[in-house]
């Protein structure tokens, strides 16, 4: 070996370590709990977890009267919640913000009558969650599976079918298992689930394993997107070892590569993937290229534990568009959505306003914590931009135009991106007995000459230019 890379993106999600970070701060205070099912697929934790404190049940008969309750990342149906609310349980919610996305979108789909087909593991429990959540649905796994029930439901044409997607699916599974379904339904709404992480941790995972002579996969022998990781990379190299832990490693697999590439599923800690690579190093001379890998890797794992804050401006990606919100993936541990409405006011329909996969940018207006969610706004940060568009040309004096929408005392008013221009009749460039209601519909040209963006005024002038 004379190289080492790790993937930026290896390691705990937001999702995962938000779990984590829950569950570390239930045991603080309170010193022991319940966690319904392993927090994370990944041994090593579970362990560490159960030493302080936090025992495993495997169902809500196990669970005792008034005790710690933690709901892991994968989420529960909502029958789950009722049953630990029934046995008096006290329940800390660690559901990742992207799976109670999901959660919402079904359940607007049932009370629409929709029909929802969710793309994913049937025995995965983010899965078994999610058909919780449903009406009337069926799980598909893959695309041949996909294509033998279409085939076998003839009757799909104007059927209205909702389709989500386990968030750890490959892209390819979901997009394959789409188009089946798209030559025989018309009514569809389709929503990408898939968690943004997971999608750049599996493109980088299949550009880093193109690379490379060897790869190393970390991850849960459980994990769905470990197990997703691994695949992807035995795709592009033939040198492709899936451990959970450092000493499972096999160097002699590894001594002939050059160039050694790891990854890691969204279970991982990161010290699992430090004692992975110090193992290599230890049998090799490492290029000072990978300390400065490794580096910017713990960067990497910090960035989406960032916080934002209300006012703050952020950028991300739309994953899924109900009746009433669209989802936007932001890259940290918040869960964004923006309400519809701010798409739809003038009368435009939603699925022409905004399509999954295109790009957001919108301010914070409430941080939800708990929940794990973000409102956003983009009519604000809209607004902002125009107010920064009206103070520029003041400052720059350029030409602008607008459509005269009414006379006003002692002048007219202008809309200039939605803005109220004031022009006063001595601006208007017409003779002082001139009707100015003759300007009203007209496109005109004018300058800005004053702004207070306090008070919102903002005076033109028609006869300046």
């Amino acid at each position: 070996m004379k190289e080492i890379r790790i993937a930026k993106s290896a390691g705990f999600c937001f999702g995962v370590r938000r779990s984590v970070e829950m569950a570390e701060k239930l045991l603080e205070e309170k010193g022991s709990a319940c966690s319904l099912g392993p927090i994370i697929h990944n041994e090593d934790v579970v362990r560490s977890f159960s030493e302080r404190g936090l025992r495993i049940a495997g169902s809500t008969e196990e669970i005792r009267s008034g005790e710690q309750v933690m709901i892991r990342a994968h989420g529960v149906a909502p029958e789950i919640y009722q049953r630990l609310e029934d046995r008096g349980a006290i329940i800390t919610d660690a559901t990742c913000p992207k799976v109670k996305m999901i959660h919402r979108i079904v359940s607007e789909a049932a009370e629409e009558g929709r029909f929802v087909i969710i793309i994913g593991m049937k025995k995965h429990p983010e899965v078994e969650a999610i058909c919780g959540w449903c009406g009337e649905h069926v799980v598909l796994e893959n695309p041949a599976e996909t294509a033998l029930w279409v085939e076998e439901n003839p009757d799909l044409y104007d059927k209205m079918i909702t389709i989500v997607v386990q968030t750890t699916q490959t892209s390819s599974n979901f997009t394959e298992c789409c188009e089946f379904i798209k030559k025989r339904c018309t009514n569809l709404r389709i929503s990408d689930t898939i968690c943004l992480a997971t999608s750049t941790r599996q493109e980088e995972a299949k550009q880093l394993s193109s690379e490379c002579d060897a790869m190393v996969v970390i991850g849960g022998k459980h994990s769905a997107n470990s197990l997703h990781l691994a695949e992807i990379c035995s795709l592009a190299c033939p040198n492709v070892q899936f451990i959970e832990r450092s000493d499972e490693l096999d160097l002699d697999k590894l001594r002939d590569a050059d160039i050694v590439g790891i990854t890691a599923g969204a279970s991982t800690p990161a010290w699992i993937i430090k004692e992975v690579r110090n193992k290599m190093s230890d049998e090799i001379k490492v290029e000072e290229s990978a300390v400065e890998k490794e580096q910017s890797f713990d960067e990497m794992l910090e960035e989406t534990l960032k916080p934002i804050y209300n006012g703050d401006k952020v950028c991300g990606v739309v994953v899924a568009i109900t009746g009433t919100e669209v989802s936007i993936d932001l890259g940290t541990k918040y869960s964004g959505f923006i309400p519809t409405t701010e798409f739809t006011e003038d009368g435009t329909k939603i699925e022409d306003a905004v399509k999954i996969g295109d790009t957001v940018e919108a301010i914070v207006v409430r941080v939800n914590d708990v929940e794990g969610t973000a409102q956003l706004s983009k009519k604000r940060l809209d607004a902002v931009k125009v107010w920064d568009a009206v103070e520029q040309a003041v400052e720059s004096g350029e030409v602008i135009e607008g459509v005269v929408t009414e006379t006003n005392k002692g002048g007219v008013v202008v809309s200039y991106k939605g803005v109220r221009v004031f022009v006063p009749a001595s601006q208007t460039d017409l003779p002082r007995e001139a009707d100015l209601s003759e300007l009203v519909k007209k496109t005109v040209r004018l300058k800005l000459t004053e702004v207070n963006k306090a008070r919102k005024r903002v005076v033109g002038s028609i006869r300046r230019v």
